[in-house]
């Protein structure tokens, strides 16, 4: 059963189930949520849904011709749009207007070969705005038999008019056990390779994302947790010696700077959360628990968060092009005035 491929996301899974058995599909639907959470996974097997040969209502037998058309992308009513780059060495990737118009052409025919024409346009706010309201002529006189599908991360910075036309469906960050199912199916279809040891601290890491848990350098973050986990035990103005040297470090390093202060982050929220008690959380650092508690006792909430928003700022000051150096020295003497 194709749908049973999406690990999580219950709740996106059973409103089109739903549609599908009680013949209430939209024509137009908004997959939105954070990346790699499974959007686009689930709108290839609503696809398969709307189009399979054998199985339904609710679900493809993912075996039929169809389905395996759809799967290999060689389905002649299946469409898959996605960001381009207009030159191998371009910044940003874009969805431009000649795409939607060769796409309206072909969904302006019945279906080929299935039952309903399905065009999925993966990171929608990639869409420039010559696009973007060409495509809403499609969704305001929609073709019969065609779902549209529209899948981004951030639907506001989509056109309010595209977003009112369509069924928002939104997707929720996947729980570490789900993660780790992920990672462990991959091992088995040998698509990716970790250590054993590794998949719990992925999972944990992952921050519901897929393509984090994959393509984190496990290896990098351990060695900024050493050093933070050190910084935050002098953090006081007795030791502005090993503060200014940590800046100093850090200060020629441009490149890993904000990966370092997203781990920061990370590593204050843990202890924060574990100062005020609370349960059930997912913890970013789980398997250094150990070594993060004796910081939560020592430290109280409302330093935590001004180191927190000090953090913070100094992400937006060097987004801005401020000077690292200064910057860092500049946070860490706020850490001080909150310790």
């Amino acid at each position: 059963m194709s749908f049973k491929r999406v690990l999580g996301q219950e709740q996106p899974k059973k409103i089109l189930q739903n549609a599908l058995q009680n013949n209430s599909v939209s024509h137009a639907y908004l997959f939105y949520g954070q990346e790699s959470v499974g959007k686009k996974l689930t709108a290839i097997e609503f696809a398969k849904a709307l189009n399979c040969e054998t199985s339904g209502p609710k679900d493809s037998c993912d075996a039929c011709a169809s389905c395996r058309k759809i799967e290999q992308r060689i389905h002649p009513d299946f469409f898959l749009l996605e960001p381009v780059k207009s030159s191998p060495t371009g910044r940003e990737a874009a969805i431009k207007i000649e795409l939607i118009r060769d796409l309206q052409k072909k969904l302006a025919y019945l279906p080929y070969e299935g039952k309903t024409k399905v065009a999925i346009i993966d990171g929608a706010e990639a869409m420039n705005p010559q696009a973007a309201n060409t495509l809403l002529k499609t969704l305001e006189e929609p073709p019969s038999a065609t779902v549209l599908i529209l899948i981004t991360s951030n639907p506001f910075q989509l056109l309010p008019t595209l977003v009112s036309r369509c069924q928002g469906v939104k997707f929720h960050p996947l729980s570490p056990p789900e993660i780790k199912q992920i990672l462990q199916q991959k091992m088995t279809e040998e698509t990716e390779s970790f250590p054993a040891s590794e998949l719990e601290l992925r999972a944990l890491r992952s921050m519901g994302r897929v393509s984090r848990a994959l393509e984190e350098d496990i290896g990098s973050a351990n060695v900024y947790r050493e050093e933070l986990l050190d910084l935050l035990a002098k953090i006081s103005f007795k030791r502005m010696d090993a503060c200014f040297k940590w800046s100093k470090q850090w200060g020629k390093q441009p490149g890993q700077i904000q990966s370092v202060l997203d781990e920061l982050l990370n590593m204050i929220r843990d202890i924060t959360v574990l100062k005020t008690g609370s349960r059930n959380t997912e913890f970013q650092n789980g398997d250094i628990l150990d070594r993060i508690r004796p910081l939560a006792e020592k430290k109280s909430v409302p330093a935590l968060l001004r180191m927190f928003d000090s953090v913070l700022q100094t992400k937006s000051a060097l987004a801005g092009n401020a000077n690292l150096q200064l910057s860092l020295d500049h946070m860490l003497i706020q850490f001080c005035k909150a310790a």
